[in-house]
This record gives C-alpha cells, sequence and structure tokens, in this order.
C-alpha cells in the first residue's frame, strides 16, 4: 500500500493477490533427502548429508534414504 494510493488503488496485504515470489535466502536443504534445515544447520541430523541452498540441490532426484521407507508402527 502506498503513501498515495487512491482509496479504490489499496492492495489487500493478505488476500488473493500477489506474486507468489518468495525469497528467503537463508533456508538450507539437505543435498541426500531433501529435507528443509534450519539456517545454521550445516548437515542433516538425520542422515548427515549436506546442507545446500535450494539453486545448489542436484537437479536429479536421487533414491529417498531407507530412513525416509521405512514404516512407523
Amino acid at each position: 500500500m502506498g503513501v498515495f494510493a487512491k482509496r479504490g488503488d489499496q492492495e489487500d496485504p493478505g488476500g488473493s493477490g500477489g506474486s507468489g515470489l518468495h525469497l528467503d535466502l537463508d533456508e538450507r536443504f539437505c543435498v541426500t533427502c531433501r529435507r528443509a534445515l534450519l539456517p545454521w544447520q550445516t548437515h542433516c541430523p538425520d542422515d548427515g548429508g549436506d546442507a545446500v541452498s535450494l539453486q545448489d540441490l542436484p537437479a536429479s532426484m536421487p533414491p529417498p534414504p531407507a530412513h525416509l521407507l521405512d514404516d512407523e508402527d
């Protein structure tokens, strides 16, 4: 919403509009399981994979690690 906006030109801050652009420079992901990690984690706590930014993830998806395939009985 701008300082000089007309009454009819006000934007809806949480409405249906928006660009869908999401930028978070601290987001890190595991190279192995692609799980989202906390910004200070350098390795995945589940499988020990390196933490990288989203654009550094490899394009091809490896098979899921065994710990993700285990049944939770």
